[in-house]
């Protein structure tokens, strides 16, 4: 370890599996809560979705950080590490779609080619939600949406480290300033790749909490100028609501603006006082919430054909199945599937 900086900490570790198993089964909830209109009054608790995606971003930006800091700037075994953690189990979410899909019968009703290379090439996004999307999820698979982001955060990512390991500290200043243009570019040019762009800011206000804390900094003001220009977009998206006009709480303007918010709450709020009491509760039930967040991922991408659209999940007993179902799916994808495919380097 170098001199100055520590190691995560067992209770670091269980707070973000913590983190982690808590944001994915409350997407599950929250889907669960919209189609069965459970969205009003107690179930106002489950409207945030998106917001619980945004916490997955932080954690990514945070562990990949953590774990190839010293290994990313060598990028063959970079990606071939994170290609065999995204596409097995994407691989598996398309095909138990497509199975779902056909056994619903509407199969050819909802299939595009180009939706389904859009997906593999993962440029997909919510078309429903926002403006200047390219494909939207794989037949109607919305938790897909975000998995564009987190690999294009992923390519990005050994080069952006190069860079901020040589210019630092006017790389986090350039990254921000650069994140914070293309929002605005999204604004006048609504497009796909000026969107990402600018939410690259909060994976990487992830990566530099990241770097804060392996510094031994206290709390979120020792993350530098990332959480300041993460300040900067949301007063940027906040100003662009009057600009573009008001067209509901879940869409653009106004959803990119609940992100960024969100996230930068999210960092105030759990690197301090508050994340070292849940760090505390969090490492007393450490083992069965690994289990959970150890087939996190499986969760996300595979519950909503199965629970949601399959229609041999709309009755309790169907339900309790396609439960069932989904559990060993995840399982096989997130924890079989890594040990008969090829290691990457140095892994």
């Amino acid at each position: 370890m170098t001199e100055g900086r520590r190691s995560i900490s067992p209770r670091l570790h269980a707070s973000l599996d913590l983190a982690r198993g808590v944001a994915a089964c409350y997407v599950i909830l929250h889907h669960i809560a919209n189609a069965n209109g459970w969205s009003h009054g107690f179930g106002l608790v489950f409207r945030f979705g998106q917001e619980a995606v945004m916490i997955f971003f932080l954690l990514s930006g945070f562990v990949i950080f953590a774990n190839e800091r010293d290994r990313a700037i060598h990028p063959s075994g970079y990606y071939l590490r994170r290609f065999r953690r995204i596409y097995p189990t994407l691989t598996l979410a398309l095909i138990v779609s497509t199975l779902i899909t056909i056994d619903n019968g509407n199969f050819h009703d909802k299939f595009s080619w180009k939706i389904l290379l859009g997906n593999i090439l993962n440029i997909q996004d919510m078309p429903n939600l926002k403006p200047g999307v390219i494909v939207g999820p794989y037949l109607g698979n919305d938790p897909l949406w975000s998995l564009s982001y987190e690999v294009f955060f992923y390519a990005l990512f050994p080069i952006v480290l190069i860079f901020w390991k040589n210019f630092n500290p006017i790389s986090d200043h350039f990254i921000g300033l650069l994140c914070c243009i293309c929002y605005i570019l999204y604004i006048i040019h609504p497009n796909h790749w000026a969107l990402v762009s600018s939410y690259f800011l909060v994976w990487w206000c992830g990566a530099m909490t990241a770097d804060a804390y392996l510094r031994q900094g206290r709390d979120f003001r020792s993350i530098g100028p990332s959480f300041y220009w993460l300040i900067a977009i949301c007063l940027i998206a906040g100003a662009a609501i009057p600009m573009v006009g008001y067209n509901g709480l879940g869409l653009f303007p106004v959803l990119p603006f609940r992100h960024f918010i969100v996230a930068g709450a999210m960092i105030v709020a759990l690197y301090g006082p508050l994340g070292a009491a849940l760090a505390s509760i969090a490492v007393q039930v450490a083992r069965p919430v690994a289990a959970v967040a150890s087939v996190s991922y499986g969760l996300y991408l595979l519950h909503y054909p199965i629970l949601i659209d399959w229609r041999r999940a709309q009755s309790p007993w169907g339900t309790a199945g396609a439960m069932a179902l989904l559990l060993v799916l995840a399982y096989a994808a997130d924890r079989g599937l890594g040990k008969v495919l090829p290691r990457a380097p140095t892994e």
